[in-house]
């Protein structure tokens, strides 16, 4: 993104903020969960603090992203790079969050946010 963004002025990216903001989610298909899938989601995101930074409904903050709309490959895909350590996050936050994370944590966990119902 550097080189792209190198030439814009402080107005051009304010302006960029600005219209990406207004811009209404597009909602993944949602993928139903039983109530015993939605439980143990809940708990693993519960336990690994995905609330704490992400927001009650998973909804974003200014400093983490909002997780509600995403599409259950796409979670599930990033989780495992976060883990991998080949998908990179500005202060290290998710990497380090992933590490403990297991095959069966990551998958729970993205099928949990990618079924909860729309916001």
């Amino acid at each position: 993104m550097t080189p792209l963004a190198a030439p814009l002025s402080d107005t051009d990216m304010a302006d960029l903020a600005a219209w990406y903001a207004a811009q209404r989610p597009v909602m993944a298909p949602r993928s139903p969960l039983t109530a015993s899938e939605a439980e143990a989601g809940r708990a693993l995101a519960q336990q690994f603090h995905c609330f704490s930074c992400h927001g009650a409904t998973l909804e974003g903050r200014e400093y983490a992203p909002r997780l509600s709309t995403l599409h259950l490959d796409y979670l599930t895909s990033q989780l495992r790079r976060f883990k991998a350590g080949t998908r990179g996050d500005l202060d290290g936050a998710m990497t380090q969050a992933a590490q403990p994370l297991s095959e069966e944590a990551i998958v729970a966990i993205a099928r949990f946010i990618a079924g909860m119902p729309a916001p």
